[in-house]
């Protein structure tokens, strides 16, 4: 189902504006135009679907920018655009099987949620994030340095970095086969992670 989002050309002009902004931010500008309720927040229904346009809005930004140059990384604690690097192609057809961006760009899901619904959706999400643990938090700090990233981060970007350094250690191009298993298992980690 094709919809227009209210929201797309507000979010597309405060991304123009250069500053990465958390998803949080996001919406308060958002507020501050009246294009949010203030009351937003107030049931779990209502907060899905802001939550729902801001992100269905910036994966359609994410498709429409990537063909005029431009990444825009998209992650709840940092949301930015950035310049498009030329060997980024291959990360950009992977953008399309995302099951996230599947998700939010399917208008069913916004239409069909309900109060009971969204619960279950947050309840799963907690025990999910629950059994990563901090065990899981400092394995990823550690796969992620073994790429040479930070959080936050997406698994286009990492996968990005992980094809780059895979290709640099390769050891028929003189690389180090310790060097490229370390990476390989970096991305192992990161990949179970998401």
């Amino acid at each position: 189902m094709s919809e227009r989002n209210p929201l797309l050309s507000a979010i597309e002009q405060l991304l123009d504006e250069g500053a990465p902004l958390s998803e949080y931010q996001l919406i308060q500008r958002l507020k501050q135009q009246d294009l949010v309720a203030s009351d937003y927040s107030a049931s779990p229904l209502s907060l899905f679907r802001v939550h729902f346009c801001v992100f269905n809005a910036l994966y359609q930004i994410q498709a429409r920018r990537a063909r005029n140059g431009q990444a825009l990384v998209i992650s709840p604690l940092t949301i930015y655009l950035r310049p498009l690097e030329a060997e980024e192609g291959a990360a950009l057809a992977e953008l399309e099987a995302q099951p996230l961006r599947a998700f939010y760009l399917d208008w069913t899901h916004y239409h069909q949620a309900t109060e009971e619904t969204v619960v279950e959706l947050l309840s799963d999400f907690w025990r999910r994030y629950g059994r990563r643990g901090q065990v899981d938090q400092r394995r990823r700090r550690e796969a992620l340095a073994e790429l040479g990233l930070e959080d936050p981060v997406t698994l286009a970007e990492i996968k990005y970095r992980y094809r780059r350094l895979a290709m640099a250690h390769h050891p028929d191009r003189g690389g180090s086969g310790e060097r490229l298993r370390a990476i390989n298992a970096a991305l192992a980690v990161l990949e179970a992670g998401n």
